[in-house]
């Protein structure tokens, strides 16, 4: 996966992904200040809102997805969860004399939700990857954009909250204390 450090949706997306989020079959990239941007959807119709104004490339096929074709798990990671770097001391939250390391705080939890899978989705981006980056470049002015810089998203794992701590070059003194409350 690729951890996004602004993953609300942008303002411009249709209310759905505002609800929601980023969806599987999402195709985009990631921005400078850690967001995603949203290009097209290859599991939605060209008529969903997503694909209005700005339309789809020219060879667009719409992936039809079943509910079974998604596996969810809307409790994945329990409430008050903390994942860090083995750089960081479970027990104690003592940095270690590594270079860097982080922490993620998990409150209220996280969900999950992946393909099944990836054979069809991958064929897909095989097949139209320069037929994306040529819609993406010349038809939304991505100018930005180089190769391996498209992502077609086929799983999240989402939280409503979040806490990040990181750090870099740290002394064999340096301690990290927090507290996490939970509901």
């Amino acid at each position: 996966g690729y951890p996004l450090w602004a993953p609300e949706p942008a303002s411009n997306l249709p209310e759905d992904y505002h609800r929601t989020g980023l969806k599987i079959g999402d195709v985009g990239v990631v921005t400078e200040d850690g967001g995603f941007d949203v290009l097209f959807n290859i599991s939605l119709p060209t008529s969903h809102p997503i694909h209005q104004p700005r339309g789809v490339p020219s060879n667009f096929r719409q992936v039809l997805l079943d509910p079974s074709d998604i596996r969810g798990f809307p409790s994945f990671d329990n409430a008050g969860l903390v994942l860090a770097t083995h750089s960081v001391g479970q027990t104690t939250r003592t940095l270690s004399s590594s270079i860097k390391g982080a922490l993620l705080a998990l409150p209220e939890g996280a969900g999950k939700e992946d393909l099944v899978s990836l054979l069809q989705f991958r064929q897909l981006a095989l097949e139209n990857a320069a037929s994306w980056y040529h819609f993406a470049y010349f038809h939304l002015g991505r100018a930005e954009i180089n190769n391996n810089s498209l992502y077609l998203i086929t799983g999240s794992h989402k939280a409503s909250s979040w806490s990040l701590a990181s750090f870099s070059q740290a002394n064999r003194d340096a301690a990290l204390s927090f507290s996490l409350t939970t509901g």
